[in-house]
């Protein structure tokens, strides 16, 4: 049984989202960057009964996109959790808690979200080789890459 202060997801939980936080990306990577920031960093709130959906991005000839909306079923929520559980796992992460949705303090305010993601990836597998790339390996460079955002 892990206790309440070995939880590494153990964190605040709101009513609503944070303005300004950013949300995490709804994947195994996702879940491992907020592990990575550590819970002072991360809250969670209980996902509304809303519907949740998604989009399919579909590049085309000359460089623009179509995008097609699609809605989420109980059962796609439930298979990407699953997802996200086998990812960590693969970390040796405890599963993230399901029915939230999950916010990150932003680490400094001239980051935009696409900005955030792309820097923390950059930082997280630098030096690590690119067929290599997998969440046993990118855990330890998650880690120190958001201690140091969270330092600076």
């Amino acid at each position: 049984m892990v206790s309440m202060t070995d939880d590494p997801w153990e964190c605040i939980e709101l009513p609503e989202a944070p303005q300004d936080w950013i949300v995490a990306t709804e994947n195994g990577w996702g879940a491992l960057v907020l592990w990575a920031a550590g819970p002072a960093n991360f809250v969670k709130v209980r996902t509304a009964a809303h519907h949740r959906s998604g989009s399919i991005v579909r590049r085309l000839p000359g460089g623009g996109e179509q995008k097609k909306p699609f809605r989420l079923t109980k059962a796609d929520l439930s298979s990407i959790d699953d997802d996200i559980d086998v990812y960590l796992a693969e970390a040796d992460i405890l599963p993230r808690p399901r029915g939230f949705d999950w916010f990150i303090r932003r680490p400094s305010n001239d980051l935009d979200d696409e900005t955030f993601w792309s820097v923390v990836w950059a930082a997280t597998t630098e030096g690590l080789p690119q067929d290599g790339l997998s969440p046993s390996t990118m855990a330890g460079p998650a880690k120190e890459a958001m201690a140091s955002f969270y330092r600076n």
